[in-house]
């Protein structure tokens, strides 16, 4: 009987976080070019001048992230929920792009916010008070999310880190449009209550 690629995907998964002889590379070979597409796609959304070695620096990160604490993350893929295991590798991906960033100055913002558009000539630095303003809403942001369940963080990965339609998400997750748009509207409304409970209370997407 012929396997799926989705079992397929759960077949390697588990051989990883048993430590089968040559799994991780078998792995990292399936996902590699998954991995380095989010990160690129966090650092384009977050204006992020970036080298090709601070890509390599991220997708390593995103790397010992996926094995730490004896592939911790990994393990905690359910199938039941169902999304696919390239979708929760791409979920760590792009949340530890994100936590890379948030590490860094300057803050990084989103190119999806229109209270920051771009410039069309570049403006003086800005001062250490607004700097350490936008530095708060986006930490607040990465938090809201990293709160949100692990099937809505995966919505938010599909529709704004991935950018992906209403049809194509529809397709991927086995629901209708008219869902995508309902949990949309709940996500962001669970975002709101996240951000509020931290005292912050703009729009969140």
């Amino acid at each position: 009987m012929k396997v799926s690629d989705q079992q397929q995907e759960l077949l390697l998964l588990r051989a990883v976080t048993h430590r089968k002889a040559g799994a991780w590379l078998r792995f990292y070979r399936r996902y590699d070019r998954l991995i380095i597409a989010c990160v690129r796609k966090v650092l384009h959304r977050y204006t992020a001048t970036t080298t090709p070695e601070d890509l390599e620096d991220i997708v390593n990160t995103v790397c010992l992230d996926l094995v730490r604490d004896d592939y911790k993350k990994l393990k905690a893929y359910n199938p039941d929920r169902g999304y696919k295991v390239s979708s929760w590798v791409g979920l760590i991906a792009t949340n530890t792009a994100h936590d890379a960033l948030r590490r860094r100055a300057p803050v990084h913002l989103s190119l999806d916010d229109p209270d920051h558009s771009i410039p069309e000539a570049p403006d003086p630095a800005p001062s250490p008070m607004d700097t350490a303003v936008k530095h708060e809403q986006l930490n607040a942001m990465n938090v809201a999310i990293a709160g949100l369940s692990p099937g809505e963080q995966i919505f938010v990965h599909y529709y704004y880190g991935e950018g992906l339609e209403p049809t194509e998400i529809a397709e991927i997750l086995g629901i209708n449009v008219n869902t995508v748009y309902s949990r949309k509207n709940k996500v962001r409304a669970n975002l709101s209550k996240l951000l509020i409970a931290r005292g912050t209370s703009r729009d969140p997407l």
